[in-house]
C-alpha cells in the first residue's frame, strides 16, 4: 500500500531549498517540491527515495525527454512517472503558452 508520495514541479524560478510543502493525512503523505532544472530534480528525487517516498511523479513541465533523463539517472526500484495531457488538452495548453 502506498503511503508516501512525492511530486516534483518544474518552473524556472523554483528552488528545492525554499519551495516545498507537505500534505499529511493519517494514512497518506505527499511531499511536493519545486525545482528549476532536471539535475535539481534528480537531487530531489534521490532525497525523496532516501526518505522513504514510495512513488514519485514529475509534473508535465518536464516532458518526455526530461522525464526519461531523470528516470535513467536514478538507479531505483521506486516507480517514477510524469503527468501528460491528452491531445485535446495539449492543444489547450499550447494556446495558453503562446
Amino acid at each position: 500500500m502506498i503511503k508516501h508520495y512525492g511530486f516534483i514541479i518544474k518552473a524556472e524560478s523554483y528552488s528545492h531549498v525554499r519551495d516545498s510543502t507537505d500534505l499529511n493525512a493519517p494514512e497518506f503523505s505527499t511531499h511536493v517540491v519545486g525545482v528549476s532544472s532536471d539535475d535539481e530534480a534528480i537531487v530531489v528525487a534521490k532525497a525523496m527515495i532516501e526518505s522513504g517516498i514510495q512513488v514519485i511523479e514529475l509534473c508535465g513541465g518536464f516532458g518526455a525527454d526530461s522525464a526519461s533523463y531523470i528516470i535513467e539517472s536514478l538507479d531505483t526500484n521506486v516507480p517514477i512517472g510524469y503527468v501528460t495531457f491528452s491531445d485535446q488538452e495539449t492543444n489547450k495548453l499550447e494556446q495558453l503558452l503562446k
